[in-house]
């Protein structure tokens, strides 16, 4: 019996037939699923901010850091007794002052229960980028990566994603149409984003 994930992908798949040169880059990609994640809602916040306007790279050397200067493989909000030793740590990490003043931020919000993990469960996707945006320098990008990676949402397409945009950007020039992926890949854009990055590493 097929699994769910084996569904998306022979959907994808399918819906990628008139367009050849996508269909074989899924083929080539194979089956993908969204990782669960084994921080909570602030680390995870925590990460994702990190990796603003960075590289991959930099953003996982700058993660590996930070869990070091804790000595732990990964963090929790518990990791942080108050709010001058996060800050400290993440001085000592070398963030960006202003991702700092972010950070801090979230976690007197989550500490406050104004951000608080159960509690999103239950809103919309539209509620919880609506709360999220409301703190500063969470953007939609951040509220994408949340909604796919934390709360695995099958159908978010973080276009201002910057590879994303520019595989799309190829996609269109190798397939010589413009193609409205949205409409097309919905409702699994959030496995089709998965493959757009993978497939990024191929074709940019």
């Amino acid at each position: 019996m097929e699994s769910r994930n084996e569904k998306i992908h022979d959907f994808l798949i399918e819906k990628s037939k008139k367009f050849p040169f996508i269909e074989n880059e899924i083929r080539n990609n194979g089956v993908l699923k969204i990782t669960k994640q084994n921080i909570d809602l602030f680390s995870f916040m925590v990460k994702t901010i990190i990796a603003q306007q960075i590289s991959n790279e930099v953003a996982e050397i700058l993660w590996k850091r930070l869990c070091s200067q804790l000595e732990k493989k990964s963090i929790s909000i518990e990791s942080f007794k108050n709010i001058k030793y996060l800050q400290k740590i993440l001085i000592k990490t070398k963030i960006s002052k202003s991702k700092i003043i972010y950070i801090s931020e979230l976690y007197t919000a989550t500490l406050k229960k104004e951000i608080d993990d159960h509690t999103l469960l239950k809103k919309t996707e539209d509620e919880i980028n609506s709360l999220l945006m409301g703190y500063k320098g969470v953007g939609q990008w951040t509220c994408n990566m949340i909604l796919i990676f934390f709360y695995k949402k099958l159908n978010i397409f973080p276009e201002n994603d910057l590879v994303i945009k520019k595989t799309l950007r190829k996609l269109n020039l190798l397939e010589k149409k413009k193609i409205n992926f949205q409409e097309n890949y919905a409702p699994y854009l959030s496995i089709f984003s998965l493959h757009l990055w993978k497939m990024s590493k191929r074709i940019l």
